[in-house]
């Protein structure tokens, strides 16, 4: 499957037809370079390497690793909104591959993924992780109801910081721990709408609190245009000429993120189903 951005409009005006048969664009001296052309020589080019693609491949398939991979054991600990009065959503964005240790049970443990409170199914924030080692007991092997948790890292946000293994949250007082189920897939490369799309390392939730999921899943595909207004890198950097900092051209982004769908839902726009569960 092809592109699906129309690029034959004002102010691209690629007005490529594979049906022509035109394999090369053959600039004359003496005669203006038209932006179209240069359009055009692209999708000449990425008409082939699509052609030669979809020989090889079917939409959606991994060509480089990344592989798919999933859960049903995802386990979480819940936490209160607040510690020391500091919300702590001020800081869950440095919590993301942290190692987590409790402060009564002595469980340690990796934060994979941070569910916010709004996100939540049941209101509460909430910290995927890997449990690493057992309690104090050597026999507790998830976090307690109610105690503290410690990062072996500092926590900066603004001007404060949580020194590490000094608590910077609590578990809630019932019912603290779930444990849910996800598919994550490894950075790498897939054939996406003719072209060799990279991917991202991702972790998508099925289901946050159940382990039992019934799912598509799969790719969920956006093409965006991009100016130098919204990406300054597209201005020249050809520093210590006149055009430095001028504005580029524009540039096609396609975007390639994991998505769920009911087993149920069939609407395919944007979407190109990788497994099912």
């Amino acid at each position: 499957m092809p592109q699906e951005t129309n690029l034959n409009v004002s102010p691209y005006f690629d007005d490529f037809d594979k049906d022509k048969n035109f394999y090369k664009v053959l600039f004359k001296p003496g005669s203006p370079v038209q932006a179209r052309e240069l359009s055009t020589l692209q999708s000449i080019l990425q008409n082939q390497i699509e052609q030669f693609g979809t020989h090889f491949f079917k939409e959606g398939s991994k060509v480089i690793p990344g592989n798919l991979s999933y859960d049903n054991n995802f386990t979480c600990i819940q936490v209160e909104d607040a510690f020391l009065g500091i919300p702590v959503s001020l800081y869950t964005d440095q919590l993301v591959g942290l190692r987590i240790t409790g402060g009564r049970s002595g469980v340690t443990a990796t934060i994979k993924k941070v569910l916010s409170k709004v996100d939540s199914d049941r209101g509460n924030l909430t910290f995927y992780i890997k449990y690493e080692k057992s309690g104090n007991d050597f026999t507790t092997e998830k976090f307690s109801d109610g105690e503290s948790l410690s990062a072996n890292k500092d926590i900066v946000y603004g001007a404060s910081v949580i020194a590490a293994n000094e608590p910077f949250a609590n578990t809630l007082a019932f019912g603290a721990t779930a444990t849910g189920s996800a598919m994550s897939i490894g950075e790498g490369v897939y054939f996406v709408r003719g072209t060799f799309s990279q991917v991202q390392n991702e972790t998508l939730v099925l289901d946050q609190y159940s382990n039992r999921p019934s799912y598509r899943i799969g790719f969920d595909v956006q093409e965006n245009f991009i100016s130098a207004d919204e990406d300054p890198s597209l201005n020249d950097n050809a520093s210590g000429f006149t055009n430095f900092a001028a504005p580029g051209a524009d540039r096609l982004e396609v975007v390639v993120s994991l998505m769920k769908k009911s087993l149920d839902d069939t609407n395919d726009q944007n979407f190109i189903e990788i497994a099912r569960v």
